[in-house]
């Protein structure tokens, strides 16, 4: 996992995740956070199930995965489709700029 030292810049953690956080800490509590980097504008079921895994080796607790594998696949195919809209919109786009 990171380590985190005091003479280092710190990782960002943004959003509800870094919020409650920042509040717990000024509050004084103590905790831990387990998180898994994502590409932060999609879902990220195998971050999800990385994380998970994880966690389930320190506890020594079991949980099936199955659901967050078969979003994963979604997922997946959900960005391959994605990055076919974007190759398109991006010929046209270099299409257009041509002026003969």
């Amino acid at each position: 996992g990171a380590i985190f030292k005091k003479n280092e810049p710190g990782g960002g953690i943004v959003g509800a995740s870094g919020l409650i956080l920042g509040l717990g800490k000024l509050r004084g509590f103590q905790g831990a956070c387990f998180m898994g980097e994502t590409p932060g504008y999609l879902v990220d079921p195998k971050s999800a199930k990385a994380v998970l895994k994880i966690l389930m080796k320190i506890t020594k607790i079991d949980i099936s995965l199955s659901a967050l594998e078969k979003k994963a696949k979604e997922i997946e195919h959900i960005a391959h489709q994605l990055k076919e809209i974007e190759g398109l919109s991006k010929e046209k786009s270099e299409e257009l700029k041509y002026i003969g």
